[in-house]
């Protein structure tokens, strides 16, 4: 049997953890661009929180309409504890995608829409109206673990100038997120949609 000495075997283990890692990255890669594509809204994202460096700060939310129910199985929030981990079915609505139903299992989701992920999913249902007031909307927020990406410290400043018109109930947010959702179920970020124009993520 060959021996290797101490020297040899740091080596041996740091070539197989580089290894595993391009690996992780290829795959990664690949689960993204062979996924589908869902454009999801960013209604509602505080400007204050969105820099990190040059890192941006991303908040999947969807204004609900007043006089429209919370969507089944989705539950109000937020929640105390640790938050469930659901399927999330999508659908069209309008130019992006939205969530219209949750389940426990991948089945379950699938009978609202055929498009399902995996995450967290909670509501604000629109507040009841007093009369002679004006309606207000409600929301669904996203947690699909893509809630970040790197982007250079311009390219950030001028996504935040945009963000910073995305309120719920206000005119239609400028910038929304573009997320691959692979055979996996798992959401990958591609990129934003900023006044219709994509930026793509840097890896």
């Amino acid at each position: 049997m060959m021996a290797f000495g101490p020297g040899r075997r740091v080596l041996i283990v740091a070539a197989l953890a580089i290894l595993s890692l391009v690996g992780l990255v290829a795959r990664e890669s690949w689960e993204r661009d062979h996924g589908t594509e869902a454009v999801l809204s960013m209604q509602g994202v505080d400007p204050r929180s969105l820099l990190s460096g040059d890192y941006v700060a991303i908040s999947l939310q969807e204004p609900l309409p007043p006089g429209r129910g919370c969507p089944p199985g989705i539950g109000r929030g937020p929640t105390t504890g640790p938050a469930r981990r659901v399927w999330i079915a999508l659908a069209a609505e309008g130019d992006h995608m939205a969530a219209v139903g949750a389940a426990a299992d991948r089945a379950g989701a699938a009978r609202f829409a055929p498009l399902v992920v995996q995450g967290h999913a909670t509501c604000s249902p629109p507040p009841p109206v007093d009369p002679g007031s004006t309606p207000l909307p409600g929301s669904v927020a996203l947690d699909l673990g893509v809630d970040s990406f790197y982007v250079s410290q311009s390219e950030a400043q001028r996504i935040s100038q945009l963000a910073a018109q995305c309120a719920i109930g206000a005119a239609p947010c400028p910038v929304a997120a573009i997320v691959s959702i692979g055979p996996d179920g798992r959401a990958r970020l591609r990129g934003l949609l900023m006044n219709g124009q994509r930026t793509t993520i840097s890896l």
